[in-house]
């Protein structure tokens, strides 16, 4: 005992920082678990997350003790490090999901939410709201949560399904103001506003930016996209031409995949996208062409075509552009409401002499 007293002294005299080291913690725990874990168990975890969340809450909302001892007092010293880390949890977890869902140039919005959260621990301006702050955190996860949860219940995507989880969330936030103003009524009662107003506001956000298409369209996710000199479906498997390249020169082919082409030679684009079990689903794969001129993305082709779930590394399926300009194109794989799943982009150049292909065969 003599040996730990010490460190436990230390940390509850820095324990606000251990706290942001706990929000930090569990935010790169999950960044490594929820890419190996289903979609049945990430829902589940995820609900013991939200429950944790709530409850620390509604403990460390409520009314202080001065004469607390023995557990109820330690419970008050080290809860707020708990909570911090399941923040962290539940942060990393959406993270990582709705990144599997979405280009980065979709997901953008997302990292600057995470990032003010997570700055936001290091400020005193937020002491003084906590309460508002942390419930209006929750309400965001609420919504992330059901965002995934509503679609594979429902088994589809859609603006109804959509509308349908922001309604699951705000009556579930309602149940958890409820139990606020019966646990911690002073709190709530005297936060009550800028809790609602939060919550709202939170709503609004999130609304606007799924309609602006800014939220990546999970559960779906793009497992593969790719593009080749040609794709061909025999059997149970796809037969592809894609030219011989080295390893770095993928990795460096920033703007844009290079494909050379023959004279009247097409374009394909191959992709796999996952959905869960018993999920149904349209896809679309949208080509489009750089204007130089206008310095706009202008779209020369739509190919749509259904997909159903429960295929572990996706649903496959193909499009071409037969003889395409030289340029700067892209495929953006998408949902009928424009939500981006997956995009790739290439560079088309004519060829007098045809270059080297090799044949893969993909599972």
């Amino acid at each position: 005992m003599q040996t730990i007293k010490p460190v436990t002294d230390f940390l509850f005299r820095h324990r606000r920082h251990v706290a942001t080291v706990a929000f930090f913690a569990g935010f790169f725990v999950d960044i490594i678990t929820f890419r190996t874990i289903n979609l049945t168990i990430s829902q589940i975890i995820l609900t013991g997350y939200l429950l944790i969340v709530a409850g620390s809450i509604l403990i460390l909302s409520g009314p202080v003790r001065t004469d607390a001892k023995g557990i109820t007092k330690h419970v008050r010293t080290w809860l707020p490090i708990v909570h911090q880390y399941v923040t962290g949890n539940l942060l990393s977890a959406f993270l990582v999901l709705y990144f599997s869902s979405g280009s980065f140039s979709q997901s953008w919005p997302f990292l600057i939410i995470v990032a003010l959260a997570a700055l936001s621990n290091e400020t005193s301006f937020f002491e003084k709201y906590r309460t508002s702050f942390q419930t209006t955190l929750f309400f965001f996860n609420l919504v992330l949560f059901f965002a995934l949860a509503v679609p594979i219940a429902f088994g589809s995507l859609g603006l109804l399904t959509f509308l349908s989880s922001i309604g699951v969330s705000i009556l579930v936030f309602i149940l958890f103001f409820l139990a606020g103003k019966f646990f911690a009524p002073t709190a709530f009662k005297d936060n009550g506003r800028s809790i609602i107003g939060g919550a709202l506001g939170m709503c609004v956000l999130v609304v606007a930016l799924y309609m602006t298409h800014l939220i990546p369209p999970i559960p779906l996710s793009a497992k593969n996209i790719d593009v080749y000199h040609s794709v061909e479906k025999v059997g149970d498997t796809y037969v592809v031409l894609d030219e011989v390249r080295t390893w770095y020169e993928r990795f460096l082919d920033i703007g844009g995949v290079p494909l050379h082409l023959g004279e009247g030679e097409s374009a394909y684009v191959y992709t796999s996208v996952f959905a869960p079990a018993r999920f149904g689903a349209n896809i679309v794969h949208r080509w489009e062409m750089f204007d130089e001129d206008s310095g706009e993305w202008i779209s020369k082709n739509t190919v749509r075509f259904p997909i159903l779930g429960g295929r572990p590394n996706g649903y496959r399926g193909y499009s071409f552009m037969e003889n395409p300009v030289p340029g700067h194109w892209r495929v953006s794989v998408e949902t009928p409401q424009g939500g981006v799943i997956g995009r790739v982009e290439l560079l088309v150049v004519r060829v007098a002499t045809p270059v080297d292909v090799i044949q893969k065969t993909l599972e």
